[in-house]
């Protein structure tokens, strides 16, 4: 290769770079990261939130007004 190529290459390397960097800080892209991010931390911390009262539920239980609290909401289910 002779030093000219070489340019030529990292020039169009470089080209490349600027392109995809432009698409990603584009406001359509930034937008819809954040929506996709946004889905998941709300999925992950419901999926995290329910293995929590699950282990955590028969603690829970003890408390008469979380006790009250179930047994009014589940009866308001059932009617």
């Amino acid at each position: 290769m002779f030093p000219g190529d070489q340019d030529n290459t990292i020039i169009g390397n470089l080209e490349k770079i600027n392109r995809q960097l432009a698409r990603q800080n584009s406001l359509g892209h930034m937008f819809m990261a954040g929506i996709i991010y946004g889905l998941g931390f709300f999925v992950g911390s419901a999926i995290i939130a329910t293995i929590a009262f699950g282990i955590l539920g028969p603690w829970f239980g003890q408390f008469q007004w979380i006790r009250d609290a179930f047994e009014t909401g589940v009866s308001l289910l059932r009617k």
